[in-house]
């Protein structure tokens, strides 16, 4: 079943001369997915999850979100979704307290009682804010708040979550918090979620498939392996293998993805160091990982070196910015 559902979104901002947000998007969603919204800034991301959220009504186009029809039943789809945007924390009442917020919120979502206790303790204790929990706002970090929004945000147990940018501004223990949540959120719950983010390794490791907005318009919109394994881009896997270790070069078809192994001295000059050219630094990694395993070798150290979003749209956007000219 497809959650969203929307054809030739167009969107204008400016008075005579006007700028185009979004022109044509096409776009559907199973239930059940991750998608991560990727883009530049300025390439119309929030503006997509504004109208997917029934917050902006599109110049053009249509469609349906969760069954509701995009245009006429905005306020049908604003009660059904949970949207948490970068100024999120805006919304947060200062004269309340962590836990208070979360209190105040929770019968508007439709939570009373000991359910409503239960998942404010689920929510305080997985977003690593059980020891703020009788804090004032304004006397916790701005990451801290933001993972407070993310907190009101879910109480509502939504099939469909929209998340703009979510990591933004959390240090590392809360980046890690938060995907976590996610990924829970999805695999656990079936909930469907579709988020922005400037960082390719966290879109790699949340999302089951990716779209592409380059200047407002709809690139690409493929399964996130697939996506990366089209890009055709060989990335480094560098293993350092201890002084005194002997091995046989493995051929590149040993690892899925690699295109080619090279063997040389490591860093330093005492050991080994292989380096793996791999198109799918995901689906390479376990494998060699197995492979220094099995062959009994002492690894000092791995690295990898992972597509950027820079990258992405490098190669991505080529074809768009060829055909314009």
């Amino acid at each position: 079943m497809a959650v969203i559902d929307v054809a030739g979104l167009t969107k204008k901002y400016g008075g005579r001369r006007q700028t185009a947000a979004l022109t044509s998007v096409n776009l559907r969603v199973q239930e059940g997915a991750v998608l991560g919204l990727l883009g530049e800034n300025g390439a119309g991301k929030t503006t997509l999850i504004k109208i997917l959220a029934g917050l902006l009504v599109p110049d053009l186009g249509g469609g349906r979100v969760l069954g509701f029809d995009l245009v006429r039943e905005s306020r049908a789809i604003r009660a059904s979704v949970s949207l948490v945007a970068p100024t999120a924390d805006v919304g947060l009442d200062n004269n309340l307290t962590v836990r208070q917020n979360l209190v105040f919120w929770a019968p508007i979502y439709g939570l009373y009682g000991a359910h409503a206790r239960r998942r404010i303790d689920e929510l305080l204790e997985r977003l690593g804010l059980r020891d703020k929990e009788h804090a004032w706002p304004m006397h916790i970090s701005a990451g801290q708040r933001q993972r407070l929004a993310l907190a009101r945000s879910l109480l509502a147990e939504n099939r469909l979550v929209f998340l703009d940018e979510p990591t933004n501004k959390l240090d590392a223990e809360g980046v890690r918090s938060v995907r976590t949540l996610i990924a829970d959120l999805n695999r656990q719950h079936g909930v469907t979620i579709v988020l922005t983010t400037h960082v390719m390794e966290e879109a790699e490791e949340l999302c089951t498939e990716i779209a592409l907005l380059h200047a407002g318009i709809l690139i690409r919109h493929e399964e996130t392996r697939a996506l990366v394994r089209s890009l055709n881009e060989e990335r480094p896997i560098v293993v350092e293998i201890a002084e005194g270790s002997s091995v046989a070069v493995p051929l590149a078809d040993s690892f899925p993805a690699a295109v080619r192994v090279e063997a040389h001295p490591a860093p330093g000059g005492s050991g080994l160091a292989l380096t793996i050219w791999s198109r799918d630094i995901p689906a390479t990694t376990p494998a060699v990982v197995e492979f220094m395993r099995r062959e009994g070798l002492e690894v000092r150290r791995m690295t990898s070196e992972r597509l950027t979003l820079d990258d992405v749209f490098r190669l991505a956007a080529r074809p768009v910015e060829e055909d314009a000219r």
